[in-house]
């Protein structure tokens, strides 16, 4: 199974970090994303995301794994990532710059930091 298989599904934020600072709670807890194939969508809010949606490609192979993202608008972030097999964390930079080389998102370097756990069928 990939990377791209374990990702599918319903995902709520549990943590995001922008440019250093802490996204708020209530904000936190609004956001969720959606796996669809190599899709993602943001059903709600979205304020602290790359793109509100797009599509992904990941590379499995590298150290750290990585992700790009590509929105609807053609705008690519490049990340990178870790995967659990319920939660995953990834470290986006801002579009058009070059990709994180840590999970950490420091004041001034723009990126956005996020760990998110799959949403639980009730």
């Amino acid at each position: 199974m990939t990377d791209l298989d374990k990702m599918q599904g319903t995902w709520n934020l549990v943590s995001a970090m922008e440019d250093g600072k802490p996204l708020s709670e209530d904000r936190v807890k609004q956001t969720t994303i959606v796996v669809k194939g190599n899709t993602f969508r943001f059903p709600g809010p979205a304020e602290d995301a790359t793109a509100r949606a797009g599509t992904f490609k990941l590379d499995e192979t590298k150290n750290p794994k990585e992700m790009d993202s590509t929105s609807d608008e053609k705008e690519i972030s490049l990340g990178i990532y870790e995967l659990e097999s319920d939660s995953y964390e990834v470290c986006f930079a801002p579009a058009g710059k070059p990709r994180p080389a840590n999970f950490s998102s420091e004041p001034g370097s723009g990126q956005i930091l996020q760990v998110w756990q799959r949403q639980k069928n009730n």
